[in-house]
């Protein structure tokens, strides 16, 4: 009986010491620093809130006045940095903050699975050889199939549209960006089918199961092996076994400057294995469609909310010259003001502090920790960003000069940190912007839009910020004209 007696208290002092370190950040994390609560990871899992309703109901007075908070995310404690100042200074030390991707964060989840060890989350070493293979072709992309893929673009809009004026934009939007970054990064076409299986329903149904909530927020459950998580698993290496496969297939010498080729050589001469070809592969596919497709889908949200807005864009597009509709100020205003409201890849707890460090003044975090930068948050700071919950393109300026000046100062202050990070930044920053801007003018050009009256309007719960299935009103500008 005694021995049972000390084997209950044992077990009790166990579960106890458990449900502690899963509620509460570790005790030599920073104390000044205030801690969302734990049970905010269940909001996206068990109500219909949003991130923008999560964020200012329990994270924005909190990083407004401290810049840094305690967050549990991923299966385990970090620190979320926000303010400008501190975010600078995690991207800036490279090595003390260094990037530490899933590869070594969660090497049991379906999302390792997924992403791999790629360029964007790979250690400093890693970074280096994948850099070496990749900048040229994600820098200097070939814009020559862009036109023929926004043409295309506009003719599946204006068939869709049919039906009440009603156009659900997501699967347009996500294909016409498949195509792009297939053609114009990859060099291959992604615009078919893969072993009988259209590309875009293949990655559709990959990202339901990567942006699960309850898997998001809590991926140590895939060490269950749950049949639905080694499906995904299994569906996901077929995928990616057959873009490898198709990358090989369409070598050509047209397309021998293409990302798909360089790696398709520095796999053959054994610079990077097998498997680093295919990470590297498909987070160019999923960096390179998923960035533009969410900022383009947020431009169109916020034009179609603020309709005044949208004819003044597309009055300034009518009195520009064919070839200097990319360059009017207005449009980059209101792209830049689309992204800073909301970042499509708002939350990035990627580095893993190398040693022990000051953050600021006397934030103390020591080694081994996860630190992480939300865009979302930093770009909506209203000690920054006054008005920052206001769509107001006008706050960037007037000439393209001063628009493309404040762009690349509050970037270089790290009060814009979408597509930013010092010397990991976005390669396709650029050519994403491109991208957008074609898009942008040909849309507003051709249709004028409102917000689906029946489209419940909000942003998702978890994972990347863009409205969730933005459904449009849509009508032909010839047609309001007659």
């Amino acid at each position: 009986m005694f021995a049972i007696d000390w084997l209950l208290i044992t077990l009790c002092i166990v579960a106890a010491y458990w449900l502690r370190c899963l509620v509460l950040p570790p005790s030599n994390f920073p104390r000044n620093i205030p801690t969302i609560p734990f049970y905010v990871v269940f909001i996206p899992i068990f109500t219909d809130w949003d991130q923008e309703k999560t964020f200012k109901r329990f994270f924005r007075a909190k990083l407004e006045k401290h810049g840094a908070v305690k967050v549990y995310f991923a299966s385990k404690w970090n620190v979320l940095v926000t303010r400008p100042e501190y975010v600078a200074q995690v991207l800036r030390n490279n090595e003390v903050f260094e990037k530490s991707g899933n590869s070594e964060k969660i090497p049991f989840a379906v999302t390792l699975e997924y992403l791999g060890d790629n360029i964007i989350s790979a250690g400093n070493d890693r970074w280096r050889r994948y850099r070496k293979v990749m900048t040229n072709s994600i820098l200097f992309p070939d814009h020559k199939p862009l036109a023929g893929h926004v043409q295309g673009l506009i003719l599946v809009l204006d068939t869709k549209y049919g039906v009440n004026n009603i156009v659900s934009v997501p699967d347009i939007i996500l294909r016409f960006f498949l195509a792009c970054v297939g053609d114009c990064v990859i060099g291959c076409n992604l615009d078919i089918d893969m072993n009988g299986e259209s590309v875009l329903s293949r990655v559709k149904y990959l990202k339901r199961q990567i942006f699960r909530p309850m898997f998001m927020t809590f991926p140590s459950l895939d060490k269950l092996r749950l049949p639905s998580r080694q499906r995904a698993k299994g569906a996901i290496k077929e995928f990616k076994a057959l873009l490898r496969c198709k990358i090989l297939q369409e070598r050509t010498y047209e397309n021998s400057e293409r990302l798909g080729l360089n790696l398709a050589n520095a796999y053959e001469t054994g610079d990077i294995t097998e498997k680093q070809f295919e990470d590297n592969a498909i987070i160019a596919l999923v960096a390179g469609h998923e960035n533009p497709e969410m900022l383009l889908t947020t431009v169109l949200y916020l034009l179609a909310k603020h309709p005044h807005i949208q004819v003044e864009l597309r009055t300034k597009l009518s009195e520009a010259d064919i070839n200097e509709k990319e360059d009017v100020p207005f449009l980059n205003a209101v792209i830049f003001e689309s992204l800073r409201m909301y970042p499509p890849i708002a939350q990035l707890v990627n580095r893993i502090t190398r040693q022990s460090v000051v953050l600021g003044k006397d934030i103390h975090i020591p080694k081994g920790v996860y630190v992480g930068n939300n865009s979302f948050i930093t770009q909506r700071d209203q000690g920054y960003w006054p008005n920052a919950d206001s769509f107001m393109p006008e706050r960037w300026g007037t000439t393209e000069k001063e628009i493309m000046k404040k762009y690349t100062l509050a970037k270089s202050k790290c009060e814009i940190t979408a597509f930013h990070g010092r010397n990991r930044a976005c390669l396709g920053e650029k050519f994403a912007l491109v991208e957008v801007r074609k898009a942008t003018i040909a849309i507003v050009e051709k249709f004028e839009f409102s917000l689906d009256p029946n489209w419940k309007e909000r942003i998702t719960p978890t994972g990347p910020i863009w409205p969730v299935q933005l459904s449009l009103h849509m009508t032909k500008l010839s047609e309001t004209k007659k």
